[in-house]
This record gives structure tokens, C-alpha cells and sequence, in this order.
């Protein structure tokens, strides 16, 4: 396709909405990214310091010596950054759908408003949600595989316009959903690999460049220092640096630093609020995608089918109009 349906014109006008709205994305998806990297840190450094703790408590007390009390101990104190994580995890995986629906919103009334109504679309089909993802779940599961990973990472390929099918066709079972992303994809093949290919190359030099910058201008090693010498402390760095130590005798000197792991944090905090604020953009291309797809696709049958797909709710559109459009 070429004109305003190319894969260019798709980027284009998906940067043109996503910086249009992007105070809103940005406010929409602070939680479910922030959210998770400190439930992250609230397991990571509790784990951490028991585990010199809990021999000392062992030693003093025989009622941590029992394996059932001291997890128990364990789970208590890590419960707070799990209850975070998996509540941020979940609105993270909703804001698959809610974004679809918010770009429906930015181009027919031109307004973003009413994340909880964005969201209802999911939590009005929460099996249909489940089993979607249950599905690609499976998938990530069995690529860890060597001999699975190109047909796993083919068939992701295929999966990655579902949540627009689910949000936009909704008379449609999970089964559904996921046979029509293979249809959609492996009829505009050609397209689909050129969008997800362009994307993921934008994407890709925002991450690098975000994270040299961070590197070079933020001082990691002394924001990090004492979180990098815990880890190099753990027992398996301190083996694993002393494996590294034996190979000088080949001329290979190398060793795992305090500044490696500083910089190796920074990289992945910054690698993460890349891709996670970078979600709508992305769902903003293959909502795009989407919908030039089943319109070239309808026009192209001489009686097309009917489809059942979701409109903007009349109270939704209704509020459109209101002055104040901040309301979440």
C-alpha cells in the first residue's frame, strides 16, 4: 500500500497523536511502569539483606531454623513490592487493549478522557483477556527452547495485531481473536513485517541513545555503589568472579566491577521506562495498522461482511465535548 497507508504514513500520524497526548499517555502509564520496577525493588533488596539475616536469626532463635518459618518470614517481608508488582504487571497488560481504544478516541473526537471507561473494556471480557494472554504466555514459555524459538518468535509475529481485534471486534471468542491476527497478518504480511521492523529500529535507537546519554551525564556509580557491591557480594558473583579470575593464565583478564553493574542497572532502568511509555506509541501504529487493514479490506469485497466492532460509547463521546477532558 502506498499514500497515507503506507507503513511512513502509519508512523508518521502514530508520532503525530502519540506527542499530541503525550502528558496523558505519560499520566496513563506512570503506574503500571514505575509501579513494577519499585515492587521489583521491594523483593529484590528484602530478599537480599535476609538472606545474611536469616542465619543470624537462625543462630539466635531455633524458631527461624525451621524452613517453613523462615519463608514465612521471607514472604512477609517481600509482600508489599509482590502486591505492587503483580497490581502494575496488571494494568500494564490491560493498557494493551485501553490504548487501542484511546486512540479510537484521539481520532474520532479528538480527546483523550475517562481512562477507567478505556479500561472496562477489558475488565466487561476478563476470559476472553485471560485466555489471550494465557496463550502467549505459552508461546514465551516453549521460545526459551532453542529448537522452538524461530516457530514461537513467527507466530508472535502473527499474534501482534490480537489486542486491536479484541478491542475492535468484539463479538469475537479468544479463539477468535487470535485466528483473525493470523488472517490479518498473513494477508498484509508484507506491511506487518515492514511496520514491526521500522518500529522496532525507532525504538531501538531511542533505547541506545537514552541509555548513553544516561550513562555519560547521570552518576551512576555513586547513585548504585552500594546496590552494585551487594550483588557483587552474593556468593555466586564472588564464585563466579573467582572463575574469571583463573582464566588471567590465558591472557584473559576480565572481571565483573562495581561500575559494570551500575551501568548495567542504569541501562536496564532506562531500557525499561524506554519501552513502557513507548507502549502507546506502539499500540497507536498497530491500531492504525489495523484499521487501514480491515478498510482496504472491506472496500476490496464487492458485499462485505458485516462486522461487529466497537464503537466509542455515546457517554464517552458525550463527555468529549466537555471543556475539562483531564478527568481519570
Amino acid at each position: 500500500m502506498s499514500g497515507k497507508n503506507s507503513v511512513f504514513a502509519i508512523i508518521g500520524k502514530s508520532f503525530k497523536i502519540y506527542l499530541r497526548f503525550i502528558h496523558k499517555f505519560f499520566l496513563y502509564m506512570t503506574f503500571p511502569v514505575i509501579g513494577q520496577m519499585i515492587g521489583f525493588v521491594l523483593i529484590l533488596l528484602p530478599t537480599i539483606y535476609m538472606q545474611k539475616t536469616l542465619p543470624v536469626l537462625a543462630d539466635k532463635y531455633t524458631f527461624f531454623a525451621e524452613p517453613t518459618k523462615a519463608l514465612a518470614l521471607v514472604l512477609i517481608v517481600i509482600m508489599p513490592g509482590l502486591i505492587l508488582m503483580l497490581s502494575a504487571f496488571w494494568k500494564y497488560l490491560v493498557a494493551y487493549s485501553a490504548l487501542n481504544s484511546m486512540t479510537q478516541s484521539a481520532l474520532v473526537s479528538g480527546k483523550i478522557y475517562d481512562f477507567p471507561a478505556h479500561n472496562s473494556f477489558v475488565t466487561k471480557n476478563l476470559s476472553k483477556f485471560f485466555l489471550i494472554w494465557f496463550f502467549i504466555s505459552i508461546l514465551t514459555i516453549l521460545s526459551i527452547n532453542p529448537i522452538l524459538a524461530i516457530v514461537c518468535g513467527i507466530a508472535f509475529l502473527f499474534l501482534v495485531p490480537v489486542f486491536q481485534v479484541f478491542t475492535f471486534e468484539q463479538d469475537k471468542n479468544a479463539f477468535g481473536c487470535i485466528k483473525r491476527s493470523f488472517e490479518l497478518v498473513k494477508d498484509n504480511f508484507g506491511r506487518a513485517v515492514g511496520l514491526l521492523s521500522l518500529l522496532g529500529l525507532i525504538l531501538w535507537v531511542l533505547t541506545e541513545v537514552a541509555q548513553w546519554s544516561g550513562i555519560k551525564f547521570i552518576p551512576h556509580e555513586k547513585i548504585f555503589s552500594d546496590y552494585a557491591n551487594m550483588i557483587l557480594n552474593i556468593p555466586f558473583m564472588q564464585e563466579l568472579n573467582f572463575k574469571l579470575s583463573q582464566l588471567g593464565e590465558l591472557g584473559i583478564n576480565f572481571q565483573i566491577t562495581s561500575q559494570m553493574i551500575s551501568e548495567a542497572i542504569l541501562s536496564a532502568i532506562i531500557g525499561i521506562l524506554v519501552w513502557g511509555y513507548t507502549l502507546p506509541l506502539r499500540s497507536i501504529c498497530w491500531t492504525l495498522w489495523y484499521k487501514s487493514t480491515t478498510d482496504s479490506e472491506n472496500r476490496s469485497k464487492k458485499s462485505p461482511k458485516k462486522r461487529t466492532t466497537k464503537q466509542l460509547d455515546s457517554e464517552i463521546l458525550r463527555r468529549a465535548n466537555l471543556d475539562d477532558d483531564e478527568e481519570v
